[in-house]
């Protein structure tokens, strides 16, 4: 038996400490950041968001249309995989028509790799997510491989997911240009209670993230001549999101970027059914969710679950409104003009 008897926290378990602050507006506060910096391929463009936000890459969640207002709105969308890959291009190329950049996703089951290839040399996509329940595995490093060897430099992987340092570490070694940390921290992710299999989110961000972690990866990255040419290791906390706070707690504890389900699931603009005025919101191991793609008679245990969520009034711009004035609020009490000096100067508690 290895029992690691160091205390592990949920984003509900913590708090931020107020400080002294010389903000004295918060619309002083950058929100702020750059995604990538291709230093070989110039065509590349920094991609620069306002709010470091993503919608994840569900189908009840991001759609090209979802994708499109997130762009809009100074965040980010993860176009979902569950469709098929003449959808998925037209998806895409819906998006790329009105100027809007976004991610596309990827698993590693039979047609991943032409799915890689049609988005790719068809679409054009060049932002990827290889998106897995464990990605800390033969499977990732696999298709990472073969990625970095179809595309070389030209594709950018964001892969996971992971929880812990030594798996953050080997996906940028394989290749990988970002990392999504999460093991079963989503309110429709039943991971945990299946298997039994999770580090609680806010202590998996702040491990994985941790400046010292921070530096392995980054001295990877400039001996790496696998990835695109991007030195800066970036490091996505996906799920777990209940509350606008939580996202300024992943941010502090030291993610770059915050990926989010449920905040956006019951937006007017999000994909999905909808049900006597509710809307579904499903997890991506749900029965629902499998039967959409595979036969009934061969399904896999199931590792989340379908819920109902109120319809909202609210658009994705106004939503992603609220967690940039959130954000910023956050950030002032913490004497933080941007990002970076959040990161440094981000004090935590422990609920009693």
């Amino acid at each position: 038996m290895n029992l690691n008897e160091t205390k592990q926290f949920d984003y509900k378990n913590v708090f931020i400490y107020p400080q002294y602050s010389e903000v004295t507006s918060r619309l002083d506060v950058d929100t702020s950041i750059s995604l990538k910096d291709n230093l070989f391929d110039e065509s590349c463009p920094v991609l620069r968001l306002g709010v470091p936000v993503i919608s994840a890459n569900m189908d009840t969640v991001t759609d090209g249309r979802m994708a499109i207002a997130m762009s809009r709105a100074g965040a980010l969308g993860a176009i979902h995989r569950f469709m098929s890959i003449e959808q998925n291009i037209l998806e895409f190329e819906m998006t790329k028509a009105e100027g809007c950049e976004c991610f596309v996703s990827l698993g590693v089951n039979s047609d991943s790799q032409e799915r890689a290839e049609a988005l790719f040399f068809k679409a054009k996509a060049r932002n990827f997510i290889i998106d897995i329940a464990h990605g800390h595995s033969k499977m990732m490093k696999d298709m990472i491989g073969w990625m970095r060897g179809r595309f070389g430099i030209y594709a950018y992987i964001m892969a996971g997911n992971v929880a812990t340092p030594e798996g953050a570490l080997d996906l940028f070694d394989w290749g990988a240009d970002a990392v999504k940390v999460g093991i079963g921290p989503g309110a429709v992710c039943t991971t945990k209670n299946i298997t039994g299999v999770t580090v609680p989110q806010w202590s998996a961000v702040a491990e994985v993230c941790s400046p010292k972690n921070r530096a392995k990866y980054k001295h990877i990255l400039i001996n790496n001549q696998k990835n695109n040419g991007n030195k800066i290791p970036v490091l996505v906390a996906d799920g777990g999101i209940q509350e606008i706070g939580d996202i300024a707690k992943a941010l502090g504890a030291g993610a770059d970027l915050v990926m989010s389900g449920r905040l956006f699931a019951a937006c007017r603009e999000a994909p999905g059914p909808r049900i006597n005025g509710k809307k579904v919101y499903r997890g991506m191991a749900s029965i629902d969710a499998m039967l959409t793609i595979k036969d009934s008679s061969v399904l896999p245990t199931p590792e989340g679950i379908s819920t109902v969520l109120d319809v909202s009034d609210e658009s994705v711009a106004q939503v992603i409104g609220h967690i940039k004035g959130g954000l910023q609020s956050s950030m002032s009490y913490s004497n933080a003009r941007n990002l970076v000096d959040f990161k440094a100067t981000a004090r935590f508690g422990v609920r009693g």
